[in-house]
């Protein structure tokens, strides 16, 4: 035990124990105040990122990209959209009045055939490196009887396709009057006529002919099948080949070529240098897919059937079935008549103004398309038929798209298919529909909403997930500010202070008896005793008992009186 001022220097802190405890009342006084500011600054960080960095936008694009085993890309290879098609033929119920010269033709409009049009592209490929999806695009109808107001067993009286087509055909190519002369006898030994009776599933999918069966026989590589019908040719199966864009995003899902080639050969595309907008497929759509955030105030559709690109306007924003706003695009009033920018030069056997000559993509024949009921074609043409009732409204074409994420809601395009004659000096058997435009059939290719799984994706997308994220926006900015103000405050005023524990001040007692006696034996014995008296002593000591007490107290007492 160590006693004097080596004890007392022990009492006094040094500097580095000074700093220690300093650092132990900053540690216990501000850490939590500091993970405070630092959890509210993290909260407050993420939630800015959030507004800057939409994560609406990072998940669409993600979703968007086309790679085998994602929705998108199951959407392209086999789409759900319930696309169905209307179809209605005309019926020529006068035909000997009007051969008489008695009447002008009048039309019956029977309908609609109700079909579903099922659409399959098959064979995708995904280049990556040049950023191209490929594939084959498979279109089929398949009818629906149960759906449908007429039924295939109709009886109707139509154009004989075969007969007028092989008759003008032979008359455009100016063949002279000897071979026109020999068709025309051959027609009439055959029995052809103008107007042939049949079944309306005959009409549309193919009806025997005796011309078509001669035809096929004399030029096989020019006639390649057995029977003639509108639908069937429409629908004929060709193994085309589709490439659409995927690097630019400006231009995702657009075509790039169509069998290799980025125009179409049956319209006069050369190359791209000398390409007009009538017969330019780069850069053109389909209808499955645009970009994202489409804006443009055209829309150029492309369809095989249809034998060129139509334009499409935007018209208005319309809402949607699912709550979200939509674009409708409408198709330009004038698409069909000559003065449009995507029309096709015509140099010979031009149509009248509001036909679109499509005949150059099947066989030659003189096929015209227009709108339903002759809908903004020259008025002379109207005038030589009776059942006409062309309606600006609902004969018009329009699709509706989402244009943030590109995605078509609904379409109804409406067209009609005519057949052209023309005669030639030689083939008389023409003559009473001379330069005439004969309505066949109008159509409407039509799907009034997206299908669920497209729907429920977009009704997250933009009606469920906006507002949580807003909310979780907010929350995080202010629960962040909220953490960050209270930190500061606990950092400049504390809620709790840490005194430094003092050391205790000696209570002055008196020592004990014992202690007393023990203390002054242990002086005693220092001062006079040998160490064999001071064991002998230390002996006595311990055996001092309690009952001794009274006793030593006593002779204590009267030591300290002395």
């Amino acid at each position: 035990m160590v006693f004097g001022p080596k004890g007392a220097l022990q009492t006094v802190p040094s500097r580095s124990r000074i700093s220690l405890r300093k650092l132990q009342s900053f540690t216990v006084q501000k850490r939590q105040s500091v993970i405070t500011l630092v959890y509210g600054t993290l909260m407050i960080i993420a939630g800015v990122l959030t507004f800057i960095i939409d994560p609406l936008v990072v998940y669409t694009n993600w979703a968007l990209e086309v790679k085998e085993g994602k929705f998108i890309y199951s959407m392209w290879s086999n789409p759900t959209y319930k696309v169905y098609s209307d179809v209605y033929i005309f019926n020529y119920t006068n035909i000997d009045q009007f051969l008489r010269g008695e009447e002008k033709l009048k039309l019956q409009e029977l309908g609609p055939y109700k079909f579903q049009e099922l659409r399959t592209n098959e064979n995708i490929t995904i280049d990556n490196e040049r950023g191209v999806m490929t594939m084959n695009p498979v279109i089929k109808l398949k009818f629906l009887p149960e759906e449908s107001t007429r039924q295939y067993n109709d009886s109707v009286v139509v154009p004989n396709i075969a007969l007028i087509a092989i008759s003008t055909l032979l008359a455009d190519q100016g063949l002279g009057f000897l071979p026109n002369t020999a068709a025309y006898y051959t027609m009439t030994a055959l029995g052809s006529k103008l107007f042939k009776p049949m079944s309306a599933g005959e009409f549309l999918w193919g009806y025997d002919d005796p011309l078509v069966n001669v035809a096929s026989k004399l030029v096989p590589g020019w006639i390649d099948f057995g029977k003639i019908g509108i639908m069937d040719r429409f629908y004929a199966q060709r193994k085309d080949e589709v490439e659409v864009e995927l690097k630019d995003i400006s231009k995702r899902f657009s075509i790039n070529t169509w069998n290799k080639l980025p125009g179409l050969l049956e319209q006069n595309f050369k190359s791209l240098n000398t390409s007009t907008p009538c017969n330019r497929l780069k850069g053109t759509f389909e209808g499955l897919m645009l970009p994202t955030n489409f804006n443009r105030t055209t829309l150029p559709v492309f369809r095989k059937q249809a034998c060129r690109v139509y334009p499409f306007n935007y018209l208005e924003q319309v809402p949607g079935t699912i709550g979200i706003p939509l674009s409708r695009y409408k198709m330009d009033e004038t698409a069909f008549n000559r003065t449009n920018r995507y029309a096709c030069k015509c140099t010979a056997n031009c149509l009248p103004d509001g036909f679109v000559d499509i005949g150059s993509c099947y066989y030659g024949f003189p096929i015209a398309l227009s709108k339903p009921h002759f809908l903004d074609t020259d008025p002379e043409q109207q005038k030589l038929y009776e059942g006409m009732y062309p309606d600006p409204v609902n004969h018009a074409s329009h699709v509706d798209i989402e244009p943030r994420v590109g995605v078509p809601m609904a379409l109804s395009t409406k067209l009609q298919v005519n057949i052209a004659v023309r005669m030639a000096s030689g083939n008389p058997i023409t003559r009473p529909l001379k330069d005439m435009v004969l309505p066949l059939i109008w159509l409407t290719l039509y799907c009034d909403e997206p299908p669920p799984e497209v729907a429920s994706l977009l009704r997250l997308r933009f009606v469920i997930a906006p507002p949580l994220i807003l909310t979780a926006e907010v929350l995080l900015i202010s629960i962040g500010s909220l953490l960050v103000l209270h930190g500061l405050y606990r950092i400049w005023r504390p809620k709790y202070e840490l005194i430094q524990a003092q050391k205790p001040r000696p209570v002055d007692r008196r020592p004990s008896v014992i202690e007393r006696r023990k203390s002054s034996l242990t002086l005693n014995m220092a001062e006079t005793f040998n160490d064999e008296e001071i064991a002998k002593e230390a002996v006595s000591l311990l055996a001092i008992k309690e009952e001794d007490l009274p006793d030593l107290l006593m002779n204590e007492a009267l030591l300290y009186e002395d």
